[in-house]
């Protein structure tokens, strides 16, 4: 900030000039008098201007700040209710899938049903029992894992396996046993499900989200070695899969 004033060295100096001419009156002693006051009066309000900008700053960069904060959590405010959206929507999806494919009917779940020769129906490709409706099955043991509903998900996905051993489905049917199992905390029985999916579908689309299940249940057991040889393997077979990169950080912390 800048302002353009008289130096007090040269108005002194005007005045003296004018007494050793003889020509200084008592209305130009009053005048110079008056000059220095205003002066002075000019310097006191441009620091005054200072101290007041200086107050001003300070408060604005406080209220700033205050600003901030609020924009902050406002906005942890708002993707907090997002995701409580999103949990919502996809739990509305998920019924409104089943209501739609199924006319809203409640599937026929009978009790395990057990072959006599002692095979498995899913991989003997035992035919779907007549009554039962495998996709409104498959649709409400889905729903109910995603409740954490988990009894009632294992109890519906196995008789999907058993009365719908042969649909599309029933890789997937086996993959949501075992991570039904997995969110149980029951790693053992995880293992063995997932082991049973990469028996019996090699193929299967889920293959490897089996094996880093499979890795983290070893983890989770405490079966750091086994655990290693899982996640390497997944590298190794599906390095370009979400799963594949996700091992492949797993492994980084071993090193």
């Amino acid at each position: 900030m800048t302002r353009k004033t008289i130096p007090m060295a040269a108005i002194l100096l005007a005045g003296m000039l004018l007494l050793i001419s003889g020509c200084c009156m008592k209305r130009d002693v009053i005048r110079l008098e008056d000059r220095i006051s205003k002066v002075d009066a000019d310097q006191e309000e441009v620091v005054r201007a200072v101290e007041r900008l200086d107050s001003l700053l300070s408060s604005e960069g406080e209220a700033s700040m205050q600003l901030r904060a609020e924009i902050r959590s406002a906005v942890t405010d708002l993707l907090t209710q997002f995701q409580a959206i999103q949990t919502s929507m996809q739990d509305l999806q998920d019924k409104v899938t089943f209501l739609t494919e199924s006319g809203g009917a409640r599937p026929v779940i009978m009790e395990p049903f057990v072959q006599t020769d002692g095979t498995d129906s899913a991989s003997s490709g035992t035919p779907v029992i007549p009554g039962i409706n495998c996709q409104e099955l498959y649709d409400e043991s889905f729903i109910f894992m995603r409740r954490g509903q988990y009894e009632e998900a294992l109890i519906g996905f196995a008789d999907y396996l058993k009365y719908c051993g042969t649909e599309d489905k029933a890789d997937n049917a086996r993959f949501w046993i075992g991570e039904s199992y997995y969110s149980m905390k029951r790693y053992k029985d995880a293992i063995s499900e997932f082991d049973l999916l990469l028996r019996d579908y090699p193929d299967s689309e889920k293959r490897p989200g089996a094996l880093y299940k499979i890795a983290r249940s070893h983890e989770e057991l405490g079966q750091t070695s086994d655990a290693k040889e899982v996640f390497q393997k997944l590298v190794n077979e599906h390095p370009e899969t979400l799963e594949g990169e996700q091992a492949r950080e797993k492994l980084k912390e071993y090193r």
